[in-house]
């Protein structure tokens, strides 16, 4: 994670290998409808969002998230993506659009936020009978304002958290330790 105190532009890269498939880890990050995100939405400090699909690839997200400290609410609308490439490896593209600007306008006293997130699922080498996935986070957010280091530092654990959130999900150490004995 990279801050300058006061700015309020970071950027983050999260790494770790998961106990799952390229396929269920990426549905598990797609999917920003699903009943465990409503479940765990709150818990990341997202108090509002909205989904609009577009098609099996592509949906629009917007999302209202609470930065504590003080700070105004944070408004964003995202396009998102995702892609397969032939040799099974996963894109996910999360990227800031107008699209739907006037469907989700920024709600009164929030400021509009912007982010560039990209999730990458590479398939590796399964252990016994548990596949096994690379999984990588990279993301540019620009939460607009002077932010100081302490709520940049709180906010971007949450952010990134959803890297080892995704591990803890799939966790299959038993099985892998079982395999291994």
């Amino acid at each position: 994670l990279v801050h300058v105190d006061g700015d309020s532009l970071v950027t983050g890269l999260a790494t770790t290998i998961v106990d799952a498939s390229v396929e269920e880890c990426a549905a598990y990050e797609f999917y920003f409808d699903s009943r465990e995100f409503r479940r765990t939405a709150k818990e990341r400090a997202i108090t509002e969002y909205n989904v609009k699909n577009l098609n099996e690839h592509t949906l629009y997200y917007s999302m209202t998230r609470e930065l504590g400290f003080f700070l105004n609410q944070r408004d964003a609308r995202f396009k998102v993506s995702w892609f397969k490439e032939e040799e099974g490896k996963f894109w996910i593209d999360i990227a800031d659009t107008e699209d739907v600007t006037e469907e989700f306008p920024v709600k009164d006293g929030n400021v509009l936020a912007s982010c560039h997130s990209v999730w990458s699922f590479l398939r590796r080498k399964p252990i016994g009978e548990v596949p096994q996935t690379e999984v990588s986070f990279t993301t540019r957010v620009d939460m607009a304002g002077n932010i100081p280091t302490m709520a940049m530092n709180y906010n971007a654990k949450l952010f990134l958290s959803q890297v080892s959130d995704l591990r803890r999900k799939f966790d299959k150490s038993k099985e892998i330790d079982t395999y291994n004995r």
